[in-house]
């Protein structure tokens, strides 16, 4: 099972210290909602965002969209062999459904998000299919590990191993019984804090230059499901 999370995803809803800025009220009137219940989002409120901490690693849901996107409805994820998780800057961790069908529009998955953020799930009533959970990203990365010693936790990272395609394909176990885990920054700018590395028994870096996040779990999707032989196994059985 591959186990993909999005590290200190730059996703939150717009905080109160620049809730009163024209811009976030404007964009909050149109859409009907509260300046607190949109998302923070560089490309409507970057005059804002100049007034928070640490601006440069917030505002970017579009990094988180692209991610999923890229996730969700792949071979992997029908085959019920990959499970996707949101860690947000705040600690929080969000567990998504592998049943989940994500909007296409990217308008549509930010007003998903704001409920998402608001309520604490998606959909309001029924079965929840994003829901932000109580786990902490130790306690998740406990979880995931199942008690079993063989588990794999990889973070991919600037200033890791340097590993390229076949390196990366030979580390991974060919026994999808194997709990694997990635974590994958979605965040614009910044590293992984040290301690955040801590977490994780192997650090590597997949490329010379930086990719975007969505770049990476592409990469690590399609190697992964290449190893387990997800693809052949699906034709053989038809």
């Amino acid at each position: 099972m591959l186990h993909v999370i999005l590290l200190d995803c730059a996703l939150e809803l717009v905080p109160s210290e620049i809730s009163s800025f024209k811009e976030v009220q404007m964009q909050a009137g149109r859409k009907g909602k509260k300046p607190n219940e949109i998302l923070l989002d560089q490309t409507h409120h970057g005059r804002a965002m100049t007034k928070l901490d640490h601006a440069d690693r917030r505002g970017r849901p579009d990094i988180v969209f692209h991610s999923l996107v890229t996730l969700l409805e792949t071979p992997l994820c029908k085959e019920g062999l990959l499970r996707v998780y949101m860690h947000l800057q705040n600690g929080r961790v969000v567990e998504v459904s592998p049943e989940v069908r994500l909007p296409r529009n990217y308008d549509r998955f930010v007003g998903l998000m704001e409920q998402l953020l608001t309520t604490g799930h998606v959909p309001v009533e029924g079965q929840p299919l994003v829901q932000v959970s109580k786990m902490s990203l130790p306690g998740l990365l406990s979880k995931l590990k199942d008690g079993q010693s063989n588990a794999m936790t990889i973070l991919a990272t600037e200033g890791g191993e340097k590993t390229g395609i076949q390196g990366l394909r030979d580390l991974l176990p060919n026994d999808s019984a194997v709990p694997v885990i990635v974590g994958i920054g979605a965040f614009p700018h910044g590293d992984i804090s040290d301690e955040m590395k801590q977490m994780f028994d192997c650090q590597l870096e997949l490329d010379r230059e930086v990719m975007m996040a969505w770049h990476v779990c592409a990469e690590v999707l399609w190697i992964y499901s290449e190893r387990i032989e997800v693809i052949r196994r699906r034709y053989s059985s038809t």
